[in-house]
């Protein structure tokens, strides 16, 4: 199964037949007609402005196809889901938990555990061993309430991209985390990474049938889904910060791959397509499943990871966040 990105701001998404078309315009004006088979489709990502007809959109619903939408520089802006759920056991288990001040503590350190875990290990391949991540994990569990746990997170990611800083090429230059207007070519690429990260999480605790407004990390705040920044979190570093330290090291995202508008940096087009075609190797690359024993892809791992919070709510079984070495 695949996903289908649809990037061209002029293009058309619509249905024909048992199939999508994407109609393209092209450099010499003429239009290029592209048939995709439903059947090899998973989930479709709209990219900047294009159209899709409603005949498509109400189509995808049908199939179970989720569509999600990004801006033009990959921030997530909404998705369109099949119909939710119908499992209200386990939307009554997430609210018990979320009500429980025991259960909602151990599921965050367990969160916040897993997260720093990866963290430590993404710097430490690159060099930095001598750095107090380590530590920051074993205080997670000697906290006794969920705002302190927060307070050694937010300590960690300090302290993580300070190091994340350290073993960046030269050119390449982190001055800080800036979400929502970088101001550096890392930080372009690390919020284009975590848009494309948040759509697979998003259509992931859906298929769960979990809430996601419902976190136990991330405040539960109007209009946040907490449930999905919740499980993001363990695979940031997994997926998204070695993707764009790979595609930096490896030179296949360059300096002249950006353009500066009023202190605003911005990917080219090129450099868009390169770095889509880079995350969908590094979503569907293989590794081995530390809880399952067997090999898996990324994306594969997070529907499981979303399966396995669920078992958690409903049977009691310790969640185990996805930890790598």
């Amino acid at each position: 199964m695949s996903i289908l990105y649809v990037t061209q701001p002029d293009a058309t998404l619509t249905k024909i037949h048992e199939a999508f078309k994407v109609t393209k315009k092209q450099e010499d004006g003429s239009w290029k007609k592209e048939t995709v088979p439903v059947q090899t489709l998973e989930q479709i990502v709209l990219m900047g402005h294009p159209s899709i007809t409603g005949e498509a959109l109400c189509y995808a619903l049908e199939l179970g196809i989720p569509v999600h939408y990004l801006s033009y520089f990959g921030k997530y802006l909404g998705t369109a889901l099949p119909g939710y759920s119908r499992n209200g056991q386990l939307r009554l288990a997430q609210y018990t938990a979320y009500n429980d001040p025991h259960k909602k503590l151990a599921i965050t350190q367990a969160i916040v555990t897993g997260k720093i875990h990866n963290q430590y290990h993404v710097i430490y391949r690159h060099g930095q061993t001598e750095n107090p991540l380590k530590l920051r994990k074993k205080a997670v569990n000697q906290q006794t309430t969920v705002a302190q746990v927060r307070g050694i997170e937010g300590l960690a990611a300090r302290e993580y991209f300070s190091g994340l800083s350290a073993i960046l090429s030269p050119s390449f230059e982190l001055k800080g985390r800036n979400h929502h207007h970088p101001d550096d070519p890392v930080n372009v690429l690390l919020n284009f990474a975590y848009g494309l990260l948040r759509v697979q999480v998003t259509a992931a605790v859906h298929l769960a049938g979990l809430d996601p407004y419902i976190g136990y990390l991330h405040e539960t705040t109007r209009g946040q889904p907490a449930m999905v920044l919740d499980l993001i979190e363990e695979f940031r570093f997994l997926v998204a910060d070695n993707l764009v330290l790979s595609v930096i090291s490896h030179k296949e995202i360059k300096p002249d791959d950006f353009q500066e508008s009023l202190g605003t940096y911005r990917l080219s087009d090129s450099g868009r397509k390169t770095f889509l075609q880079a995350f969908e190797r590094k979503i569907t690359s293989e590794f081995k499943h530390p809880v399952f024993d067997y090999r898996c892809t990324y994306r594969r791992a997070i529907k499981l990871q979303a399966r396995l919070f669920s078992r958690h709510l409903q049977e009691g079984i310790p969640y185990k966040p996805l930890i790598l070495r």
